[in-house]
């Protein structure tokens, strides 16, 4: 089972796993554990039902299971939120069916997907550890790692959703749910890999970008801004990915113009004056 693919994990859930992984992610906040009593109370479920959902849950991934106490308890793992957030991508036709995997790293994992009229699409799944982001919990409010995940996506998709609906750069958001942001698929390579014709143009669409963030999205700043987060097609064209550390940060804004600001010079030669760039994108000028 643990070779199936996320959407073959999906198709094999059924009503009463998804209500329980549900359950677990309501319940999240006042157990990371729960009891399988709890379940049994709450649920109102004969003991042999819930342990054949428990059972497929678990050679699912979906769930991992402790002793809490000397008791049997449940916490849901990122598979289980991840496929609670297809289902209902899903159920809202937002997204048909899902590709492959084009990528993966400590916070999240990204699927080619496809929409209701065959279009190709992309599906962020946020996967925030406990370990992940010591320094940056505070933007969190003490929650677990399930909130902090739920957070994080929720954050990402309002910054693309006020960027973009102000004519910023960014991939156009096409649903968001748990842990999950569905988003437009942007043809380009990554800042860093490209051979740029026309850099003075490019670096104005990534400042233009920022200043919409700032000026009409309540100050947000990217958060973590640099050439592996800005997507370049044939064209010259421009989407800055990447926003679940977006925040409104007067240090951070500073870092994130810098950084951009020194890939261009370095390896461009494109100077700017960081204190009128910094201007512009606060909309001073």
């Amino acid at each position: 089972m643990n070779s199936l693919t996320l959407a073959e994990r999906v198709a094999v859930t059924d009503k009463l796993d998804y209500l329980i992984l549900k359950y677990l992610i309501d319940k999240r906040d006042k157990f990371e554990y729960i009891p399988k009593s709890t379940l049994l109370r709450d649920l109102n479920l004969g003991e042999k039902e819930l342990q054949i959902s428990l059972l497929r849950l678990a050679k699912n991934g979906a769930i991992s299971k402790t002793k809490v106490r000397g008791e049997d308890s449940i916490s849901i793992t990122f598979t289980g939120l991840d496929i609670v957030s297809t289902k209902s991508l899903h159920s809202r036709k937002i997204v048909k069916s899902l590709g492959i995997t084009i990528g993966e790293g400590k916070e999240s994992r990204v699927l080619f997907g496809y929409d209701f009229n065959d279009n190709t699409i992309v599906v962020k799944y946020h996967r925030i550890g406990r370990r992940s982001y010591r320094k940056k919990i505070d933007n969190f409010h003490d929650r677990n790692w399930v909130s902090m995940t739920l957070e994080n996506a929720r954050r990402e998709y309002e910054a693309l959703q006020c960027i973009k609906n102000n004519m910023g750069y960014v991939p156009s958001p096409l649903g968001f749910s748990t842990n999950a942001v569905a988003m437009e698929y942007f043809e380009g390579v990554p800042l860093y890999r490209a051979e740029l014709q026309r850099p003075d143009y490019v670096l104005d669409s990534i400042l233009g970008t920022m200043r919409i963030a700032y000026k009409y999205c309540g100050g947000l700043t990217h958060g973590d801004m640099s050439q592996y987060n800005v997507l370049v097609n044939e064209n010259e064209e421009i989407v800055v990915i990447d926003w679940p550390q977006a925040n409104r940060n007067e240090v951070t804004l500073l870092k994130d113009i810098s950084r951009i600001l020194e890939f261009f010079e370095k390896q461009y030669s494109v100077e700017r004056d960081l204190e009128e760039v910094l201007n512009y994108v606060k909309g001073y000028s």
